[in-house]
């Protein structure tokens, strides 16, 4: 999973009609830190997870709060399906815009995840970075990681994902 994170995949501003993040804004979420002086990541320090079961659903639900925000994933066992979960919306993958046509949105271990804020002028994008299973757990595929980006203040917030190595990261 070699990929570029900027270069072509960001040709254009916007993607469905939503603005999509610069790439320095992904670089950064990308590898949890400030990567250029315009733009600034924050590692978010949350009190712990929240975690409700719908028994009959067989659904679950594990959400962090960060200020006003409460972000995390939902999944079900039987059909397998995983989602994303911000300020009480149900997001299904498949409403995930991807910012890398090579690697589609990927579920993750939500309790190992990196929880962080972009900002680049006065746009702020919640920033969930992971490794990926059976390959993110040591050596050089910790380079290899995958992030869901949400703008904080969007109205009709659309989240994005990217993946990629980021020692091939542009800053």
């Amino acid at each position: 999973m070699k990929a570029r994170i900027a270069g072509v995949i960001f040709c254009s501003l916007s993607v469905a009609g939503y603005a999509a993040p610069s790439p320095r804004i992904v670089n950064a979420c990308l590898s949890t830190q400030s990567t250029s002086k315009a733009v600034t990541y924050t590692e978010i320090a949350h009190g712990g997870f929240n975690v409700e079961e719908d028994e009959e659903a067989k659904k679950i639900s594990i959400t962090v709060v960060h200020g006003k925000d409460t972000a995390g994933i939902w999944k079900v066992a039987v059909p397998k399906a995983f989602g994303l979960v911000y300020n009480g919306k149900q997001i299904n993958l498949k409403q995930v815009v991807r910012l890398d046509k090579r690697n589609a949105p990927a579920e993750f271990d939500i309790y190992k995840a990196i929880w962080g804020e972009a900002r680049e002028g006065g746009k702020a994008y919640l920033c969930i970075t992971f490794n990926f299973d059976g390959l993110g757990q040591s050596g050089s595929f910790q380079n290899v990681r995958g992030a869901y980006l949400i703008e904080k203040q969007a109205r009709a917030f659309k989240p994005f994902y990217a993946a990629g190595d980021i020692r091939h990261a542009e800053k």
